[in-house]
């Protein structure tokens, strides 16, 4: 059985983060999401809309999830599930953090991108805040 690891923040859930597990599924046989802990998202002020509960109750529900877990980083999470597979976003391609790049190659951990089409929660957000006059 094929483990893969997906990482994110997920607050105001959208359609490219749906896209992006269903993809992050198709690499493997199980799907695990970490989901990131208030006190560690760091996506400005006001952020995030949602908390932690909500989120994970969300994602909790996507039909291709089997577990969901709340981490402060993306280290915690591989360190706790030891999948085969790290899924990632195609935007975070030259963005992999080195501490998880250095845990995946140590402990033999593919890294995968989707490529999914992207789209951003924060420019949600801001939109949202820019008709609102906030």
């Amino acid at each position: 059985m094929i483990k893969v690891l997906a990482v994110g923040c997920f607050d105001l859930f959208h359609r490219g983060h749906l896209r992006h597990l269903e993809a992050a599924y198709d690499l493997g046989d199980q799907l695990v999401v970490a989901v990131t802990r208030d006190r560690s998202v760091n996506k400005g002020i006001g952020r995030p809309v949602y908390g932690q509960a909500d989120r994970l109750a969300i994602v909790q529900a996507i039909w291709c999830v089997e577990k969901v877990l709340l981490v402060d980083e993306s280290i915690e999470a591989l360190d706790k599930v030891s999948p085969d597979i790290f899924a990632l976003g195609s935007e975070y391609r030259r963005k992999v953090l080195f501490e998880d790049r250095y845990f995946c190659k140590k402990h033999g951990i593919r890294i995968r991108f989707t490529n999914e089409p992207r789209m951003s929660s924060s420019a949600i957000y801001d939109r949202i805040r820019a008709d609102q006059g906030s």
